[in-house]
């Protein structure tokens, strides 16, 4: 067996276990059970903030991330992001192009509404 550490985080607090395992997939199991079952053998340090764990990472003798979980939301925050980031992208790609072509801003009012879009995902005027 080979003792892994997890490091089971939140939006503001860590906590670091040591995990003896076969594989770091079976260390991240029992981390998640650990904290499923018994989370008061946890002892959580504040870096910032509270519970849930959103985020369990299971980290080898080398340091390395050997194993990770993340929860639903902090997912969906991450995919959401990535999301926005393609968008921003396509509709520049799509402006230039269209401004190559000789299309103005008028003709193509569904990059305009995409840009409004990416604003107000932002938080932005639109």
């Amino acid at each position: 067996m080979t003792t892994y550490t997890a490091y089971l985080r939140t939006d503001s607090e860590t906590a670091t276990l040591a995990v003896e395992a076969d594989t770091p997939e079976q260390a991240l199991s029992k981390a998640q059970e650990l904290y499923a079952n018994d989370p008061s053998e946890l002892w959580f340090e504040p870096y910032d903030g509270g519970l849930p764990v959103n985020e369990i990472a299971i980290i080898n003798s080398d340091h390395d991330e050997v194993a990770l979980w993340l929860d639903d939301d902090l997912r969906l925050r991450f995919a959401a992001q990535d999301l926005l980031d393609a968008l921003e992208e396509l509709v520049a790609r799509d402006r230039a192009e269209a401004a190559e072509s000789g299309f103005t801003d008028d003709e193509m009012t569904w990059l305009e509404d995409a840009r409004r879009a990416i604003a107000k995902a932002k938080g932005g005027a639109a």
